[in-house]
């Protein structure tokens, strides 16, 4: 399956957190979602600006491709059953078909990846406006964080809306990392201090 995803994010502060749960997300029970970062050892899809995890999510597992574009990210998905565990070896064999085909269109030679860590997040979701308003409270290699998104189908309408909305709570822009932009920094930190 291929998608363009539309999303706003912000990191918060945990009582700009705490704040927005108390307003928006107070009757809506956490799901548990894990993102388990995958890459080869040479981490070549990082260079290439990529990035490849295995979503654990309801008793299953989605493999998933992310490739930004300049307004939104190309996903790609399909469903794998694979070992996540720490320094796991993940054979090409086993990637799916149409995330093989956007490596080769992008002239990215893969044979075997490996599973650099997981990524868990409580995630709560709610209607906001014109889409998908999430908060999230992530766990990541000793670290943790808070991110608010606003996953929508309208860049524009979306930005105006997303903005608006911290601007009334006086919540600080921040500028956007992802997750697994904020996973593999920490990933790169914790090599230094080895």
């Amino acid at each position: 399956m291929k998608e363009l995803e539309i999303e706003f994010k912000n990191i918060l502060a945990e009582a700009d957190y705490q704040t927005l749960q108390d307003l928006y997300f107070q009757n809506i029970k956490p799901v548990v979602q894990k993102n388990y970062y995958i890459d080869t050892k040479a981490l070549d899809l990082r260079e290439n600006r990529m990035l490849l995890r295995v979503r654990e999510k309801n008793g299953g597992q989605v493999m998933t491709l992310k490739v930004p574009t300049d307004r939104g990210v190309l996903e790609f998905h399909g469903e794998v059953d694979v070992d996540v565990t720490d320094g796991a070896e993940i054979s090409a064999g086993v990637i799916p078909s149409i995330i093989v085909e956007e490596f080769k269109v992008r002239n990215i030679e893969v044979e075997n990846v490996y599973v650099y860590g997981v990524l868990e997040t409580k995630r709560q979701e709610t209607d906001y406006k014109n889409g998908l308003l999430v908060l999230d409270h992530s766990n990541y290699l000793g670290q943790e964080d808070f991110e608010l998104e606003f996953e929508v189908s309208d860049y524009d309408r979306g930005e105006t809306d997303f903005l608006n909305l911290l601007e009334s709570h006086q919540i600080e822009r921040r500028t956007e990392v992802t997750k697994s932009g904020r996973f593999y920094a920490r990933l790169s930190e914790l090599k230094k201090e080895q």
